[in-house]
């Protein structure tokens, strides 16, 4: 009997046992799956910094790269996470989104929020914020932003501002006239590479700006009612009595702004420096 009774205990003994390492190698493997999800969380960011995911309110620029023209998907890209190190070193915060719809509801939600804020395009304007075709001339997402006098600014590269929708039927020279306001303004879309020489407030604001041939510059001689020029960084003359700008920004009274900046074809401009020198200048005002 006494032997039958070690027999249980040692049986007793080798079922604990085998139990509690059980249990251990329970507790191990949670850790290392929650472990391969972060490291593959980690992985996604560092080779992918571009937002998926809807973007807060807190974001002070957002550059959108979904679309583009007049420059490369690849060199947009690359110029947008140049201009976000640049900011983001100066604790401005930026997200990059391929998501037309998180450039709207980032709109909405910066919308007479009381600060300044500044969405970057590539040429393309998102047809979330301004419906394409000029579908909605009045009230779009877009105008309603720039109209606050939060001083938010839209600020385009590339092709001209605009002219493109990033679906559906071009916005030709409407979607400018229509967020402006303005029904005569226009581009001139014939004439290409047309000299840029920066000017004296231009060295000061951008120090990255170089003389350059721009395909779109700004016609200053038809800003109309409270539009005005508030930084003038390069003519076709090299000071501000000028007709033709690029860099330019222009604003609206006290309201919003639109900066054309390097509005070229497939150029090798310096479009982060010196959007990030902008941007340091809007965000400090």
């Amino acid at each position: 009997m006494q032997k039958y009774q070690w027999l249980v205990i040692i049986a007793l003994i080798g079922w604990t046992i085998s139990f509690a390492s059980c249990n251990k190698m329970h507790k191990m493997e949670g850790p290392v799956v929650s472990n391969a999800e972060s490291v593959e969380v980690v992985e996604q960011e560092s080779s992918d910094a571009i937002s998926v995911e809807p973007i807060h309110g807190s974001v002070d620029v957002l550059i959108y790269i979904g679309k583009t023209l007049w420059i490369s998907s690849e060199n947009a890209e690359n110029e947008a996470e140049m201009t976000k190190f640049l900011l983001e070193s100066e604790n401005i915060q930026v997200e990059i989104t391929k998501s037309k719809e998180s450039v709207r509801d980032w709109m909405l939600q910066t919308t007479a929020n009381g600060a300044v804020n500044v969405c970057i395009l590539y040429g393309i304007l998102p047809s979330t914020i301004y419906p394409s075709g000029n579908a909605q001339p009045d009230g779009s997402v877009a105008e309603n932003w720039i109209e606050t006098t939060d001083g938010d600014t839209i600020l385009n590269h590339a092709d001209y501002f605009g002219y493109n929708s990033s679906e559906g039927k071009a916005n030709e020279r409407g979607a400018m006239q229509n967020l402006m306001d303005l029904p005569e303004i226009e581009i001139n879309v014939y004439e290409h590479n047309v000299d840029m020489f920066v000017t004296v407030e231009g060295s000061r604001l951008a120090p990255s700006m170089v003389h350059f041939k721009s395909d779109r510059p700004f016609p200053l001689d038809q800003l109309e009612d409270e539009w005005f020029a508030e930084k003038i960084l390069a003519t076709d003359t090299g000071n501000t009595q000028a007709t033709l700008a690029d860099p330019v920004i222009v604003r609206d009274g006290d309201r919003g702004r639109l900066a054309i900046v390097f509005h070229t074809l497939y150029k090798n401009d310096p479009k982060a420096e010196v959007a990030a020198q902008i941007i340091n200048y809007l965000l400090t005002q």
